[in-house]
Parts: C-alpha cells; structure tokens; sequence
C-alpha cells in the first residue's frame, strides 16, 4: 500500500457530497449489530471523525510511512503498519470483509451501553467506503449512582436519568479495500493478542536463523524471543541479505566483525570459529548485525549504529 494512492482514495471518500456515516456494535459476546441514531448525531459523529483522519493522514504537513504488519521495526519514526489479504490474522480479519448488510438493530429491550465492547464506524458512500475500528473502554460509560447527571430544561436545571455514552474521535485501526491499517500498535499486541502472534512467527524464523552455520549455539536466542522486543527484531532479520552473505563469505563477516569498534567487544568466536550468543547483550548485537544496522558514512568514514533506515532504490 502506498501512501500517495491511500491519501488519494481516502480523500476521495470524505470529500464526497453523499459521504454518510453508520454505526455498528460489537457486543462483548461478539455479536455485530447495527445502531440506529439520528441523522444530526450521525452527521456530527461523521464530522468528528472526518477531522481526525484529516488530522492524521491528509494533513500535508504530517509525513508518515507504510509498511506491511511484517516489517515492524520498534525504531521507526511517523510509521502505520497495515495488514493485507495475505498476513490478516483472525482476531481482525472480519474487518476486512465488513460491509453492515443483514444484521439486526441494537435495542435497548435487550441490551444496554454496558454490553458494548468495539464501535465499527462505517464511513462512505453506496460505491467505496471506510470502517474505524474503536475499541469502547468503561471510561466512555457515565453511570448514574453516586454521581448524578443535570442538563438544562427551559429555565430548570433537570436531572439526567439515564447512563451517559461518551464517543470521541480517536479509533485504533482504519479498513479500506482490505487493508487493515494499525493506528494503535499497542492496543494490537496488549489488548487482541498479537504479541503472541508476533513470538511465534519468530521462534518460526529462528529454524531458518539456527540452520545458519555460523553459530555455536541458539539456546540464549530461543530463550530471549519469548519477549515481545527481541521477537519483533528477529521477525524484522528473518529474511536479511546479510544472512546470504553469512553462508556465501563468512570470512566477510568474521573480518567485520573484528574490525568493528563496538561489534568485537561483544561478539565472540570459540575455538572453531563458531560464533558465541551466551549474553543478553551478544544477541541483541548480532540481530542488528543481521539488520545491517551497522553502518559508515561515504563521506566522512564515520561509523553509525542506525535502525531507523529505509533502503533507497
């Protein structure tokens, strides 16, 4: 996805005359249901939101990047991962598909605000359109109890004798032509389970990065992928060149490495010249070292440690 054609369709969407919006709850049971509101308070939420996507993504003086869910990097700066056809997992992958056709309407005779865990805001016009992803928090629900709601009545000030709904404008993922496009990477990993996702494609990945033969062992590197950090780090390496270059020319590599002012202080070879990953801090050096963050100027023959970087064509 690139971001010039997701600006282009996007704008496209909101700025149409018959641009509408509709509401639909996700229940706690995970049942979807279509909510009926009037039309002032759907143009008003659809206004709401219209303002939060041009904040976020149509605003010119606000640069950001794309990147595929697979590519996530801890380093990255102005950066929204999406998903797509081929990496949706199944916690999210009903988004892609959601269009509100055929389902039942929310009532209160059986429901109520408590029940109500994910707001799906469907945003669009009868050809194209979009859906926000908003998680509800018990903070949005203002129950009456100890606490009493008023509002102006004519000239009285009158009691409010219903629980209070509270919707801002902030949504954690934004679907358009089945791309699921993160805002909230946090929520994602803490809250739908991802970061277990995230563990086990890299435990998957370290049969690739343990077959190298070059390691002397991978016993501190299995053990360390269980954290969420050095996963994504190993899921980022999986498919490096510098691992082709490791089984074409390890002498290269060998040479770099001992020629390298920060890399030979922690990265040791055994008597078989096997590389040795027995400390917290060697694996994280031989990630970045597979991550080709190591890096010299052209131009003034300094060495740089940078993860934040993009190839350029």
């Amino acid at each position: 996805m690139e971001v010039s054609s997701f600006k282009e369709e996007l704008n496209e969407i909101l700025s149409s005359e018959e641009v509408s919006l509709e509401l639909y709850l996700i229940s706690k049971q995970s049942e979807i249901k279509f909510a009926s509101i009037s039309e002032d308070s759907s143009d008003n939420l659809l206004e709401l939101f219209k303002q939060n996507i041009n904040s976020i993504f149509l605003d010119d003086n606000n640069e950001f990047k794309l990147k595929s869910i697979n590519n996530v990097n801890t380093e990255d700066a102005d950066t929204y991962y999406y998903f797509d056809s081929e990496n949706v997992y199944d916690k999210i992958e009903h988004l892609t598909k959601f269009d509100g056709e055929g389902l039942e309407t929310f009532s209160f005779n059986d429901s109520q605000f408590s029940d109500i865990d994910t707001f799906l805001i469907k945003i669009g016009t009868s050809e194209k359109h979009i859906v926000l992803y908003k998680k509800n928090y018990p903070i949005n629900l203002l129950r009456r109890g100890k606490t009493l709601f008023f509002k102006k009545s004519a000239e009285n000030i009158d009691e409010l004798k219903d629980d209070i709904l509270k919707i801002d404008r902030n949504f954690q993922f934004l679907v358009l032509n089945e791309h699921v496009l993160v805002v909230n990477l946090n929520m994602l990993e803490t809250q739908l389970g991802y970061e277990s996702v995230i563990v086990k494609k890299a435990e998957e990945a370290l049969i690739s990065i343990g077959a190298i033969d070059f390691l002397d062992d991978i016993s501190k590197l299995e053990e360390m992928v269980k954290s969420k950090k050095i996963a994504k780090k190993v899921n980022l390496v999986k498919d490096s060149p510098v691992i082709k270059i490791i089984n074409d020319n390890q002498p290269k590599v060998v040479s770099f490495i001992e020629g390298h002012p920060e890399l030979k202080k922690s990265l040791k070879f055994n008597d078989e010249g096997k590389l040795e990953l027995k400390s917290k801090v060697s694996v994280e050096k031989f990630l970045k070292l597979l991550d080709d963050a190591y890096l010299k100027s052209e131009l003034t023959d300094l060495l740089y440690d940078s993860l934040n970087k993009d190839k350029v064509d």
